[in-house]
């Protein structure tokens, strides 16, 4: 074997997540401290749980009292902390850990994740509408529904049915789904199962008053519920 490819590999390696390098400047660190991260690491993927700070101001090109101030600063923000533990001799030693940058990391993946999904989520609800609607939705309708979640708090069931009851009518239009979710929410109706109930009971109602006035003359069918002109 060639003798500088056997002392490369003698010196072992350092193994850094993708994600930390991807998302570093997103959970608050600076190229500087990245660096020293990773020069950390490299210690205690050798076992080393203590290391000289002299040694990682020699390798960083930096004074002692520079890379102690980075050390400082990552403990005081939580992205290191120093332990007190027994080796295995069982003496009393310090140790320094990255677990609390890891965590930071993880609960950062796990809320892009979860945006991922909110944003896929809008999109299929977007589809629905030009679906029903048999049209594309302009700008300002997409702009509707995005307030309808993120500004009125309207979950996105809440909103399909408020589609559907639409739809019954024949009604294609914001407007009139706007109409019906401001009704529903001046009854406190939260969920899609509330508001098939609150649709059931006032179908129920014009039913029983369409059998009431059965001997009147004939007039027009009432909708399914004119939520127009509900108050």
């Amino acid at each position: 074997m060639n003798d500088h490819l056997e002392l490369w590999l003698n010196y072992g390696h350092t193994v850094i997540n993708n994600s930390l390098l991807e998302n570093y400047m997103a959970i608050g660190l600076n190229e500087t401290e990245l660096v020293f991260v990773i020069q950390l690491q490299s210690y205690l993927d050798q076992n080393i749980y203590f290391p000289n700070m002299g040694e990682i101001a020699n390798r960083m090109d930096r004074k002692e009292s520079e890379i102690f101030a980075i050390l400082h600063s990552l403990i005081q923000k939580n992205y290191i902390s120093i332990t007190t533990e027994k080796d295995d001799f069982d003496k009393v030693v310090d140790r320094y850990s990255l677990i609390p940058l890891y965590k930071k990391l993880g609960m950062l993946l796990t809320k892009k994740s979860e945006q991922t999904k909110s944003s896929e989520s809008d999109i299929n609800l977007l589809e629905i509408f030009q679906q029903e609607f048999g049209r594309l939705l302009t700008p300002i309708e997409m702009q509707t529904i995005g307030e309808w979640l993120d500004t009125d708090d309207y979950s996105k069931e809440l909103i399909l049915e408020a589609l559907r009851e639409a739809v019954l009518n024949q009604k294609y239009s914001l407007k009139y789904i706007d109409r019906i979710l401001l009704s529903w929410d001046k009854k406190n109706i939260r969920s899609s199962n509330q508001a098939k109930e609150e649709s059931k009971r006032f179908a129920n109602q014009q039913y029983t008053q369409g059998r009431d006035s059965e001997e009147e003359p004939e007039e027009e069918m009432i909708p399914l519920f004119n939520w127009l002109e509900e108050e």
